[in-house]
């Protein structure tokens, strides 16, 4: 029936990321956590300094595509020589991500012309990562999702 073929296929897991047929994928926030908890990419952050000193995954490297200190994205010319310098191995497993995409979107397009083979591009940014994850990769608690802690006990008093 079409109820059962519907729940089969919410109870799928997404397939991860395939980067040999293509130079770029893109991945949810679910497909980098586990990326990055098994250790087979790095995590490429393109958000600006200071965006990147409130909050990062645990173990990002950054390096700004854009200065957003006048309030509108002004392109960093050296952006792709820190790349070049950070991530030599063209090969290199990497994960980009920025705020929301649209940076991580140039910056990925920027690396697969340089000749990177083995890009992600985070869908929805690292606001989207935060959301669902801690910077150090735990779930958070969904909102008005109640977790047992165990039994209330009550005190006469």
């Amino acid at each position: 029936s079409r109820s059962s073929r519907s729940s089969r296929s919410s109870r799928t897991r997404a397939a991860p990321p395939q980067t040999s047929a293509a130079a770029f994928s893109r991945v949810t926030a679910a497909q980098t956590r586990e990326l990055l908890a098994a250790g087979t990419h790095k995590y490429l952050d393109v958000r600006s300094p200071k965006e990147f000193n409130d909050a990062h995954a645990k173990g990002a490297v950054n390096i700004s595509i854009a200065d957003m200190s006048s309030g509108k994205p002004v392109p960093n010319p050296g952006f792709l020589a820190a790349v070049n310098a950070a991530f030599p191995d063209r090969d290199a497993k990497l994960i980009v991500g920025c705020l929301s995409g649209g940076r991580s979107e140039k910056a990925v397009a920027m690396m697969v012309k340089d000749g990177y083979t083995a890009l992600c591009d985070l869908e929805g940014g690292f606001r989207k990562y935060n959301e669902e994850f801690t910077p150090e990769g735990k779930a958070r608690a969904k909102p008005g999702v109640w977790k047992d802690t165990g039994p209330i006990t009550w005190t006469d008093s």
